[in-house]
């Protein structure tokens, strides 16, 4: 308290140019460290000065929220620093007059869209729009509008998203930006061709692309990589290759230690020498992919791949027991290195915890230093709740941390017995039917990628876990046939709402009733799924009118994926999964009920 006044008086001292100049100086240190507990010393003691004079510019108060923004940015805390950022926005009043609040609008539009938060975009990106002149801020608006595009495009508006690439077009050129005027002018032929139906014109205008004078290599690159992909749809394979060869030229020359755009040149690559029956080529291609393959490469791009080099294999006429083989290599070569990503983020999580373990007991060893300065009453009663509320977040936030990781390896694996299940299928039906085998596996891997793409993250949307529910039940009625029949049943609210829950929670008690409730009945199997919105939860009943619960077959109680699920839930919502016989209630009616509660959240951040 007494440095606190101390500081305070000093600063009511000092003269208006010398308020300035330290908050030049504060500034300078907290630039030139990275984010750690002195780098918001150095951000409070700017608001202090800024606080102790109304005369200073608002600009400074602007900057300085915008800095505690990007602190959080570099820590990781996404909430933090989205709440820092539209902060600083909201600040910014219009007219536009410093070129500084461009990149208050850019942090916060590229946050948000990493995020999905594309309502936040476009109400940030129209509010630059409103403040900022066409001559004056040209550069800007180029930057707003293709937001805007690209956020009206992902939300399926497009007559909103090509008014915006026009105005784009336009600000671009008004600035003398080519390079944004080149990638504005490829989302404009891709929507001719995709969604106006203008093809001819799509590849008219690309054609006028090819004379402007670009400064970044990326550009020609996506100007090619689209040219390519246009060319591909209208099945002009062999253009496509041309332009596909002169993409993988560029991406050589641009990466350095990195494989994104590579990877996908090599499959785009392949896929058209696949669509022109030249399967030695195209294994030639996906034999490059296979070499750059890593534990950080785009789970989409290594799935494409997984699913060209089946093709290839099935074009090439090869026997079923060596695509069979094929195919196991591939799903154990994907598993791999998806638990490689996993066992790298647990142990960079490992690594975190010990490092604030250390800066706890930095911290507190540096607090006892300075307690000879406060009276002892005042000390040990401060002492006793400081460690009291320390000590119980730091409890709470190490079991969150140790629930996560044991929910992301329940979710980093199938089941093994399923996994099994589903290869004996096809293997079978590689022998009856091939093409039906074709059909079983692309649905087959079109699940597996959607289960691995969902065990990236802690919680996924409801709409991407009810289509891998719904991909999971399909392919086990192609393996039971007239089995059972299945509902899903949403209550009061709807498919697509912005609710996002933790994944693969509801499947091991689904398989259960597929797996052992329906063994051995001489009727129609029914599983009906239930699912109601309450206040803080999603109620989920999963019931089935299989044989129930034996005594010879308590499958609910052994299983070890149920019992982790159970824990999970009791630890997230304090309530249990309830698991009831039905005939316990009703002698005439058999079957099992299983009722849960199920945490959301109105975001992906965990």
């Amino acid at each position: 308290m007494l440095l606190i006044f101390s500081c305070t008086k000093l600063d009511s001292k000092r003269s208006f140019s010398e308020k300035i100049a330290e908050v030049k100086r504060l500034r300078a240190l907290e630039r030139n460290i990275e984010a750690s507990d002195s780098t918001l010393i150095y951000i409070e003691q700017i608001q202090k000065i800024i606080d102790s004079d109304k005369n200073l510019p608002d600009s400074l108060y602007i900057e300085n929220v915008f800095r505690k923004g990007v602190y959080h940015y570099k820590k990781q805390a996404l909430d933090s620093a989205s709440y820092y950022y539209h902060k600083t926005v909201d600040l910014v009043k219009g007219p536009n007059t410093r070129d500084r609040n461009l990149i208050y609008f850019w942090n916060t539009w590229i946050l948000d869209r990493s995020q999905d938060r594309l309502a936040n975009v476009i109400d940030v990106a129209k509010k630059f729009v409103k403040i900022s002149d066409e001559k004056k801020h040209a550069y800007g608006l180029t930057i707003a509008y293709n937001f805007l595009e690209v956020s009206y495009f992902v939300l399926g508006n497009y007559e909103q998203a090509w008014y915006y690439n026009k105005k784009g077009l336009e600000a671009a050129k008004a600035s003398n930006n080519m390079d944004m005027y080149v990638v504005a002018g490829n989302s404009k032929a891709r929507m001719l061709y995709n969604h106006f139906n203008k093809k001819q014109e799509a590849f008219a205008f690309l054609d006028s692309l090819q004379v402007v004078k670009t400064t970044k290599k990326d550009t020609r690159r996506q100007y090619l990589r689209q040219y390519g992909t246009l060319s591909f749809a209208d099945k002009n394979y062999k253009k496509a290759i041309k332009y596909y060869d002169s993409v993988i030229a560029l991406t050589k020359e641009i990466e350095s230690g990195k494989n994104y755009n590579l990877l996908e040149g090599y499959n785009n690559l392949a896929e058209s020498y696949i669509e022109l029956k030249e399967y030695e080529l195209a294994e030639r291609y996906l034999d490059t992919v296979s070499t750059i393959i890593d534990e950080n490469s785009f789970t989409e791009y290594v799935s494409f791949y997984n699913e060209l080099r089946f093709r290839v294999n099935y074009g090439k006429g090869n026997s079923e027991e060596s695509l069979l083989e094929e195919y196991k290599a591939l799903i154990d070569r994907q598993n791999k290195l998806h638990e490689e990503k996993i066992d790298e983020e647990l142990e960079s999580l490992k690594r975190a915890n010990e490092q604030e373990k250390i800066t706890t007991a930095e911290k507190n060893a540096s607090e006892q230093r300075n307690i000879i300065f406060i009276s002892l009453s005042v000390l040990l009663g401060l002492l006793v709740i400081i460690v009291y509320l320390f000590y119980r977040q730091r409890r709470l936030k190490f079991q969150k941390q140790d629930l996560q990781m044991q929910q992301r390896l329940l979710r980093s694996q199938m089941n093994p017995h399923f996994t099994f299940n589903i290869l004996s299928v096809i293997q079978h039906q590689v022998k009856e039917n091939q093409e039906k085998a074709v059909n079983y596996l692309l649905k087959f891997s079109r699940l597996l990628r959607l289960i691995l793409e969902n065990s990236l993250h802690n919680y996924v949307q409801i709409e991407d876990e009810l289509e891998s529910l719904r991909k999971y039940l399909e392919l086990q009625l192609i393996r039971f046939p007239k089995k059972f029949d299945y509902t899903i049943t949403l209550e009061n609210f709807e498919e697509d709402e912005f609710l996002f829950i933790p994944p693969m929670l509801m499947q091991p008690f689904i398989e259960n009733s597929i797996e052992h409730g329906f063994l051995g009945i001489d009727y129609k199997g029914n599983i009906d799924i239930k699912l109601r919105l309450e206040d803080k939860f999603i109620a989920c009943t999963i019931e089935d009118n299989g044989i129930g619960i034996k005594e010879t077959n308590n499958t609910y109680k052994k299983s070890v994926s149920t019992k982790l699920i159970s824990k999970f839930i009791n630890k997230t919502t304090k309530s249990n999964v309830q698991i009831q016989n039905k005939t316990n209630t009703d002698a005439s009616n058999s079957g099992v009920l299983v009722k849960f509660l199920i945490p959301y959240k109105f975001s992906q951040d965990d």
